[in-house]
């Protein structure tokens, strides 16, 4: 008993670490949600503005991917590879966040990074 207390107060526990899932899951599905509304927004308005939209949705990306969500590493990976949702095209950010996803077993990350480098994209 007095081992579950210690390891619950250094965060070990299991119900942490569930809850620290949760919220990425939880965050990556909020951005989603905010990037379909970014892209219904540009389609009605034919203009390539940023909103409101595509800057929650690439925060809610970031946050997951922070907390180790690979796949929304992939997708930060992919945002800054395109240059989407209001951020510049940055190919050593889309490098970092690709391997990253890659490392924890994301297939298509993988194959994101191959195929970019075998375009040279990155240096």
């Amino acid at each position: 008993m007095l081992v579950h207390i210690f390891n619950r107060f250094l965060g070990k526990s299991p119900s942490r670490r569930f809850l620290a899932d949760s919220e990425a899951s939880y965050e990556i599905s909020r951005g989603h949600d905010f990037e379909l509304l970014a892209a219904l927004h540009m389609k009605e308005a034919s203009l390539n503005t940023e909103d409101h939209e595509s800057r929650n949705a690439m925060w809610y990306y970031l946050r997951a991917a922070l907390r180790g969500d690979q796949e929304a590493q992939y997708k930060m990976g992919l945002i800054y590879l395109n240059g989407q949702l209001g951020l510049d095209r940055s190919y050593s950010h889309a490098e970092k966040w690709l391997t990253q996803a890659a490392h924890q077993g994301h297939v298509q990350a993988r194959e994101e990074l191959t195929k970019a480098y075998n375009l040279l994209a990155f240096s």
